[in-house]
């Protein structure tokens, strides 16, 4: 099993393919599963890159609190003992996302392309748009027993449509082989996205391409958080739109999202 020792901890991931490095980060309490159709597609063309973050996975799972901080340096410390110099594609979906944003102001250097999927400013930034009260009831309070928190997950995290179509769904999630994310682990994660730095006021500084890619239908991190992302990075900052998408497209609806990011990275950084 790949562990890196970084930053005080154990990091588990997964790398596969050549070429120019692209880096995925997961959002909250989840793994380098997410990206199982991408890591399938891009390892043909480039070096694919993906870990559980502290508090998930095969990751160690320190007592807490996390930081912005630490996810920043866990990944910047990943990327020294993977030995990878060049400046990477780096994409970030939800809590990945806000992680993502913290990189690159840590490390600008080290990002040559920039993606922000179902994702917006940080949770403690007055520009965040929050998702409606029954909805931040659910991601705080996801449930105690696997049954509660897998019916959280089709509720919340997938469009209605998508559910419906793949009744087998729950059923995969109920009879994975995956050990539970400890309470504790998901609610510093939690806690960690609501940073209250100034996560609006850093996008200016961005001066790489940048590509925001949502969901019309995302009830975690509502639209209007792409298009603050955009308004706030300016003119290096393009949006696209999956119609009937819900928070977790990268699944929901993996050709098309693949193939957004397979346009964004062949143009020009």
């Amino acid at each position: 099993m790949p562990i890196a020792q970084v930053n005080g901890i154990n990091l588990y991931y997964e790398v596969a393919g050549s070429g120019e490095p692209v880096v995925f980060i997961p959002g909250l309490a989840v793994t380098t599963e997410l990206w199982l159709f991408q890591t399938a597609f891009f390892k043909n063309e480039f070096q694919t890159i993906s870990y559980d973050p502290r508090g998930a996975g095969r990751s160690d799972k320190p007592q807490g609190p996390y930081s912005m901080q630490d996810f920043s340096k866990d990944l910047n410390d990943l990327l020294d003992d993977l030995e990878i110099e060049q400046p990477v594609n780096l994409v970030g979906a939800s809590m990945g996302g806000v992680i993502a944003q913290a990189f690159i102001h840590d490390y600008p250097h080290r990002v040559k392309r920039l993606v922000l999927a179902c994702t917006g400013v940080s949770a403690g930034d007055p520009h965040v748009t929050f998702p409606p009260a029954s909805v931040g009831q659910k991601v705080a309070n996801p449930g105690t027993t696997l049954e509660e928190r897998v019916d959280t997950i089709l509720s919340i995290s997938y469009h209605p449509a998508f559910v419906a179509k793949h009744p087998e769904l729950r059923q995969a999630f109920l009879t994975r082989k995956t050990d539970p994310q400890p309470a504790f682990a998901y609610r510093a994660q939690l806690a960690a996205c609501s940073d209250t730095r100034p996560y609006y006021k850093w996008l200016k500084d961005i001066k790489v391409p940048v590509l925001v890619i949502h969901g019309d239908g995302d009830l975690i991190w509502p639209l209007q958080n792409a298009h603050t992302l955009v308004k706030g990075i300016g003119e290096n900052a393009e949006l696209v739109v999956l119609k009937e998408a819900g928070h977790i497209f990268m699944q929901e609806q993996p050709l098309e999202f693949n193939q957004a990011l397979l346009d964004f990275f062949k143009k020009p950084a």
